[in-house]
């Protein structure tokens, strides 16, 4: 057995090196030793206060003891009620600090949330309402078709009027070539005929209509 083994049953059995083993050893040996004296009755006596004393010594040290013992039992229990309380603290500190995180998280998406709900709005009013662009987009449609009506009716117009222009220059060309038959004498055997010919369908005909060389009479 090493040194360390045997001072710690000292202590075990010592207590705290107050001495306890001893004096019991010195009370065990005194009491042998007033066994087997031959002293007076007198000294015996002496001798027995003093074992008495020794005794009661001993036993208000055991008694101590006793009670520091049942004193740090009840502080194990104490302590032992106070770690399963703080351990049952610790747990609802946690629950709560899951459940704070929880909450955290979703303010912060309230948040977020709003912050997009506040970002469309502001676009929102920065735009004209859909029925005023619905009905902006109808009278811009109603105005199209219209133009569109107008364009149709002035280029019927338009083609009447080529028409008609066409009409009036083929019957001035006609006339023009009548006067101009009816003014120029014919020799004999000969016939009149124009070798002229004028496209009046086309888009850039033009008929000079005031010949200066055209006789009237």
């Amino acid at each position: 057995m090493g040194d360390d083994d045997i001072i710690r049953r000292r202590l075990m059995i010592d207590g705290e090196g107050t001495g306890d083993v001893r004096q019991m050893m010195m009370f065990m040996k005194s009491f042998i030793k007033w066994c087997t004296s031959d002293d007076t009755s007198q000294e015996s006596q002496i001798q027995h206060d003093r074992l008495l004393t020794q005794l009661a010594a001993t036993e208000h040290s055991s008694l101590k003891w006793k009670s520091i013992i049942d004193m740090n039992e009840i502080e194990i229990k104490h302590y032992d009620a106070l770690r399963d309380e703080t351990s049952e603290n610790v747990k609802k500190a946690c629950l709560a600090i899951e459940d704070a995180k929880q909450e955290l998280e979703e303010a912060r998406q309230v948040r977020r949330n709003r912050l997009e709900y506040d970002a469309l709005a502001r676009l929102i009013k920065e735009h004209p309402p859909r029925s005023d662009t619905a009905n902006k987009l109808a009278d811009l449609n109603q105005q199209l078709q219209s133009l569109k009506a107008k364009r149709d009716s002035l280029e019927e117009k338009l083609s009447l009027r080529r028409k008609q222009l066409h009409v009036l220059v083929t019957s001035l060309y006609q006339l023009k070539q009548t006067l101009q038959y009816d003014t120029t004498p014919m020799h004999d055997g000969e016939s009149k005929r124009s070798s002229d010919t004028i496209d009046l369908t086309g888009s850039t005909a033009v008929v000079d209509l005031t010949d200066a060389d055209m006789e009237t009479s």
